[in-house]
């Protein structure tokens, strides 16, 4: 079985720009590309991990930030 390499993969972000959640500025989940999708992650305990995905990076980061917020009320 070949295993991806999400190096390969991984999107550099400018956590400082404008527009991105403060979760995401605060806690910089790492970006990744799969086809023409994108996913943020944080985390690799299932219980604990907080994970986002999109059509765009935005999307994915924007989703990611309501599963934080969603975490947080718990």
């Amino acid at each position: 079985m070949e295993r991806l390499s999400l190096e390969k993969e991984t999107v550099h972000l400018d956590y400082t720009r404008e527009g991105i959640p403060e979760s995401v500025k605060n806690f910089r989940p790492n970006v990744f590309r799969d086809g023409d999708m994108y996913h943020c992650i944080l985390g690799c305990d299932g219980d604990t991990a907080v994970f986002g995905s999109g059509n765009s990076i935005e999307e994915a980061l924007l989703e990611w930030d309501h599963a934080y917020q969603d975490k947080m009320k718990k």
